[in-house]
């Protein structure tokens, strides 16, 4: 009897201790998990995980940067899903921020005075369906949250896409710390897409990191100094002095990004016909033509184009579908942006002679399969898209350069000033009908850098909100002339897609075959080999009796 009860003692005791120590580990667990965040991402893209841009930025914090998320408490059932992804990243920046930044959570529903600052700082209510009593109701919840950081604020209104949180969320925080926020002026009046119309994808997305202003120069022989960087975005005529402005921008190291266009596209007719952009003498004397050309790509977008009373999706070879493959560059600007859309893209030619020592990296190229229009521009998606196979070659669609420019009237007196010059203007001010002074011509720029691309229509709305690609792709080319990378590889992840890549004929009938016979051939060997291992058995059998 002594010798059950003892065993009876010790295997209570043996469970105890167990206990114990399963608690205890547990705790401990817990405490680093808490301290020490890891979990595993199978995702292509990792997009369960925060990427190293948001680690670097939220590693790089030397203060407190306080999120409050107002979210309320009482959400129907389907948005739960969502509030745990939400609170799952912000704990992951939480834990990368090793301290420095203070996360709280608030619930507005029943404090009129929090609910009437919401709606000040930009955070609405929003309105969503619920089943209530068998019926359809609707409820006004609360899903925004504000980063604060000494004066500074920066809201995001409504928390209902998680895909782009991580952008929107890190580029706020980088915000908030910045002393200064630099200016992307976009020049205006020549006829150039609207900054607030055709741009207006562009310029929101632009105000989360910078200001935007237009820059018009009619009358004025200087950019403000206050642009950063100046988007010229296919003027259709500048004068010279207008010109001139532009060169001596760059001249005093200025930024810009030249989207030019060599031939218009007149849709409802689906002609072309030639631009003689005011740009292209100048871009040419830094080292780059702009073909007055078209590219079509086998590699292509489709479009939708009307055939009476129906919309038909069709292969559209002047869409040229540019994709990471075909590229092969380590520029931060197109590095992991998978794929984007050129529509009706003219091809660039790098004028060797002219670039001299500037670095120059080749940011988007089309397919081998792609080869150019010429002349007479039919547009037209019914036309029988095939080139002789000589033609077929790969064309530089967008490049970057950095370094020193020799300006375009280097050696060349300044160009008088425009008789549109207001004369408020203190240039152009006289005294007693004196002939106002030329401005001297600055000749050679300090480092700087530049982007070119055959195509402006890219980053309009009809493309833009197609296409993440086109998105990532000018605003990484922004960041690139401010020199701020921060936001670059968030950008890439989220852009893009998987793409198919074109394969030959004989490839395509290789995989035909295969698909075939593969499996069959697969089953016969199995079976032969099946049938010669039990002969085998058989054999040693008979020999061992």
């Amino acid at each position: 009897m002594k010798s059950t009860g003892f065993k009876k003692l010790a295997k209570g005791t043996n469970f105890f201790v167990l206990a114990v120590l399963a608690a205890g580990i547990l705790v401990c667990s817990n405490a680093l998990s808490y301290r020490h965040f890891f979990r595993v991402d199978l995702t292509a893209t990792k997009k369960y995980t925060v990427s190293e841009s948001t680690k670097k930025a939220l590693a790089g914090l030397d203060d407190i940067v306080n999120i409050k998320v107002y979210l309320s408490r009482k959400l129907p059932p389907y948005m739960a899903p969502l509030v745990d992804q939400v609170k799952d990243m912000l704990e992951e920046y939480r834990i990368c921020a090793h301290g420095n930044l203070d996360i709280e959570y608030i619930d507005p529903a029943d404090d009129p005075a929090v609910q009437q600052k919401l709606q000040f700082m930009g955070i609405p209510q929003l309105r969503l369906n619920i089943i209530e009593k068998d019926q359809a109701a609707v409820t006004t919840v609360f899903m925004g949250l504000a980063v604060l950081y000494g004066d500074s604020r920066e809201v995001i209104p409504a928390l209902t896409d998680v895909a782009a949180l991580e952008y929107a969320l890190t580029g706020k925080i980088l915000r908030v710390q910045k002393k200064e926020v630099k200016t992307i002026g976009f020049l205006s009046g020549h006829g150039e897409p609207g900054l607030d119309r055709e741009l207006g994808t562009v310029n929101n997305e632009l105000r989360g990191q910078y200001y935007t202003r237009t820059v018009a120069t009619a009358g004025s022989r200087t950019i403000p100094a206050e642009v950063s960087v100046l988007v010229v975005a296919s003027p259709k005529q500048l004068t010279e002095g207008e010109l001139f402005a532009i060169d001596q921008y760059i001249m005093a190291g200025g930024k810009a990004v030249f989207l030019v266009d060599a031939i218009d596209i007149q849709e409802r007719g689906m002609q072309g016909a030639l631009i003689e952009s005011p740009v292209l003498k100048l871009l040419e004397h830094y080292g780059v033509r702009v073909a007055p050309e078209l590219v079509l790509d086998q590699l292509s977008e489709n479009a939708s184009f009307k055939s009476g009373p129906y919309d038909v999706l069709l292969p559209y070879p002047f869409w040229v579908r540019v994709v990471r493959q075909n590229t092969q560059t380590d520029n931060p600007i197109v590095s992991s942006i998978e794929t984007m859309i050129l529509p009706w893209t003219s091809p660039l030619e790098l004028l060797k002679e002219k670039t001299g020592s500037r670095t120059v990296s080749v940011l988007a190229r089309s397919s081998p399969d792609s080869w150019i229009m010429k002349g007479y521009f039919d547009l037209s998606p019914q036309q029988d898209f095939a080139a002789p196979g000589n033609q077929r070659a790969p064309h530089i669609l967008a490049l970057a350069m950095s370094g020193s420019f020799t300006s375009y009237f280097a050696g060349k007196p300044a160009p008088p000033a425009d008789n549109a010059t207001k004369m408020d203007d203190p240039s152009a001010r006289t005294d007693a009908g004196k002939k106002a002074a030329q401005p001297a011509v600055v000749q050679q720029s300090p480092d700087t850098r530049i982007i070119v691309t055959g195509n402006s229509r890219f980053i309009t709305d009809n493309f833009i909100t197609q296409f993440d690609g086109n998105l990532a792709f000018f605003l990484n080319a922004v960041d690139w002339c401010t020199a701020d990378d921060a936001l670059m590889g968030i950008r890439a992840r989220e852009s893009g897609d998987s793409t198919l890549y074109v394969v030959s004929d004989t490839m395509k009938a290789a995989v035909r075959l295969l698909n075939m016979f593969a499996v069959p051939a697969l089953v016969a060997v199995f079976g032969i080999a099946h049938a010669y291992l039990r002969r085998r058995r058989k054999r040693l059998a008979v020999r061992g009796l």
